[in-house]
């Protein structure tokens, strides 16, 4: 969906796309204004994952320290790779990566003689993991931090943009501009992304991540709303959890594309209703990855297995879809 096109602007960079401009060029400037760090714009989450995966040297049979809560596709990136992932459990107030599996799982790599490669952590589900203790506990190990943030653009962590915290960010566009799907990985090596990337064949791969320049016509004509879109899902999820105790509100950030809801009762009756609603297992229960590392929060007290809530999809919903999802809640 593309928002009313008041101004003629994505029109207007449609026709320049037609003549030859270059847009992906462009969103890239822009992109790199807002966050602060070099931009290289591609075709999809997956894709910017692998771009940052690459960048941070993983090979095959390395360790990638890796969310459990998250969605599995981003896991699967990392195993297509051949690299190994090593799963860490949540912090039951932010649901991101917990710092005490993640130091934990460092400690065991080190005993191993075999550190890992990359720490992936993900801003979930509308949370924001809590960068100022992860961050620094991989700097002392050495290992390059991923914020995986993929729907969170202009969303703010302590005054700094979602994805910039990290060694490297990757960025979704899909729930806040509506080009056509795309994303970005930002970081110090942009010029070497765009080399891994935008080649047809590299490292013995067969892959192009180019994005479209249409697409890239039509983000870049939208960067102007992506703030007012970002501030109406926060406005959304405040007007929700206030008149919902079934609503949790993240304990950092903003509400970025997601709200958790204490509702799995109502999985089909939300969606019947026409609310994009899922409940993500834990992807280190997914039998693909029975055999992978596990580390959890507490001995003993896996956190994510704890929760029982559904992952309400679409927080840039109207107001009549707030007051109807605010009634079916109360309902029950």
């Amino acid at each position: 969906m593309l928002y009313i096109d008041r101004h003629g602007d994505a029109a207007e960079a449609l026709l320049g796309a037609l003549s030859g401009a270059d847009y992906v060029a462009r969103l890239e400037r822009g992109l790199s204004d807002s966050l602060g760090k070099n931009v290289a714009v591609l075709n999809s989450c997956d894709a910017a994952l692998h771009t940052a995966l690459y960048l941070c040297g993983v090979n095959d049979g390395d360790y990638v320290l890796t969310p459990t809560f998250t969605f599995y596709s981003y896991v699967a990136t990392v195993a297509h790779m051949g690299a190994i992932p090593v799963f860490l459990d949540c912090d039951p107030n932010t649901r991101c990566v917990s710092a005490a599996a993640l130091e934990t799982a460092l400690l065991w790599a080190d005993l191993q003689s075999k550190p890992p490669k990359a720490v992936i952590a993900d801003n979930a589900f509308g949370s924001i993991a809590d960068f100022d203790v992860l961050s620094p506990l991989c700097k002392a190990w050495n290992v390059p931090v991923i914020e995986l943030c993929c729907d969170a653009l202009c969303g703010e962590y302590k005054g700094r943009p979602c994805g910039a915290s990290g060694d490297y960010g990757v960025i979704g566009f899909d729930k806040r501009l509506f080009g056509g799907g795309a994303a970005l990985v930002c970081g110090d090596d942009a010029d070497e992304a765009k080399k891994f990337a935008r080649f047809e064949y590299s490292d013995g791969e067969n892959h192009d991540y180019r994005m479209n320049n249409f697409v890239a016509a039509l983000d870049w004509a939208q960067l102007g709303t992506v703030k007012k879109i970002a501030e109406r899902a926060r406005a959304n999820l405040a007007a929700l959890s206030s008149a919902s105790d079934r609503v949790v509100l993240p304990v950092n950030g903003d509400a970025a594309a997601y709200a958790l809801v204490k509702a799995a009762d109502m999985i089909p009756e939300l969606q019947s209703a026409g609310f994009d609603v899922k409940k993500p297992p834990p992807v280190h229960t997914l039998p693909q990855y029975a055999d992978s590392m596990f580390f959890e929060h507490e001995q003993g007290y896996p956190v994510c297995m704890s929760f029982s809530d559904c992952c309400l999809i679409g927080m840039d919903m109207s107001a009549l879809q707030r007051r109807r999802l605010i009634r079916m809640l109360k309902s029950r």
